[in-house]
């Protein structure tokens, strides 16, 4: 489902409960939040720059051309910078991808967290490739895999292992290198020859740190009992709350919505609902009225 509306302030509770759902893939409740927006959420639920679409259960943000799987984000509430767990969604369950693309970030929005480290992944390599690996003391079969529908095979070292080659530029001789970043964790197991494990590494994901300078009033805004958004008008910070919209948190200096239950804007989102969300919060709306 997906809900396009001007904001909250032109609605009533309906669009002040929207603002605390989750984004929703399909029937798989994630725990992605403000600043990110995108399915069920609405654009005023987030910031611009981080819309978040389905690929089926799978929510992805998309940067550089590159698709990454969102696993998982950080309670902005415990921790001083909000966090999130992505995966490279091409080298998904495989380290064949169609296309062989760095790993690339847009760093106005995000950053690598403390720990991430880089695994390379060598394509084709010829035998002065070959070599350089053996060279370090790897058995070169444990650390390559065959990419069976290209006959390409492929090599990966961590950062500290590549970092040992008496000559880097001899994996020059593979045909294309690509950085994919793992956690620390993951590349502290690799470091210990634990090849096996390297489909999980990358699958495992890698944390970013977003780039959010709403960081201090949103948690404010959330502990006041609002929810964090964005004007639709001029893109600045707004908290939404129960009885209107404020500038930082909820309470006497909110600006009241427009509750007018004949308001086009109300009846275009309630068209928009799901038949089970329209009947939870109508529910929720005739307890509401009977306070």
């Amino acid at each position: 489902m997906n809900i396009d509306m001007e904001g909250p302030n032109t609605l009533d509770f309906l669009g002040y409960t929207l603002l605390s759902l989750p984004i929703t893939c399909g029937s798989v409740k994630s725990n992605i939040s403000y600043p990110f927006w995108g399915s069920d959420r609405p654009k005023y639920c987030g910031k611009s720059g981080f819309e978040v679409t389905c690929s089926g259960t799978v929510p992805l943000i998309t940067m550089k051309k590159i698709n990454f799987r969102i696993l998982d984000m950080s309670n902005r509430t415990t921790t001083p910078t909000p966090t999130v767990t992505v995966a490279r969604e091409d080298y998904w369950n495989t380290l064949c991808p169609l296309s062989y693309i760095d790993t690339d970030l847009n760093f106005s929005l995000f950053d690598y967290a403390s720990g991430s480290q880089n695994v390379s992944f060598y394509y084709g390599c010829n035998a002065a490739g070959i070599s350089a690996v053996s060279l370090l003391g790897f058995n070169f079969s444990s650390i390559t895999r065959d990419c069976n529908s290209t006959g390409v095979t492929v090599s990966f070292l961590t950062e500290k292992q590549s970092a040992k080659l008496p000559d880097p530029t001899t994996l020059g001789s593979c045909s294309d290198v690509v950085l994919v970043p793992v956690s620390a964790a993951a590349a502290e197991a690799l470091d210990k020859n634990e090849t096996s494990t390297i489909q999980s590494a990358v699958d495992g994901g890698f944390e970013l740190n977003v780039q959010d300078n709403d960081t201090v009033p949103c948690n404010n805004c959330v502990a006041s009992g609002g929810f964090c958004g964005q004007s639709t008008t001029n893109a600045e910070f707004v908290c939404y709350c129960q009885n209107g919209t404020s500038a930082d948190t909820c309470g006497s200096t909110s600006t009241p919505p427009n509750l007018s239950p004949s308001s086009s804007a109300g009846i275009n989102y309630i068209h928009a609902l799901s038949a089970y969300q329209y009947v939870l919060l109508s529910l929720l709306l005739f307890d509401f009225s009977n306070w």
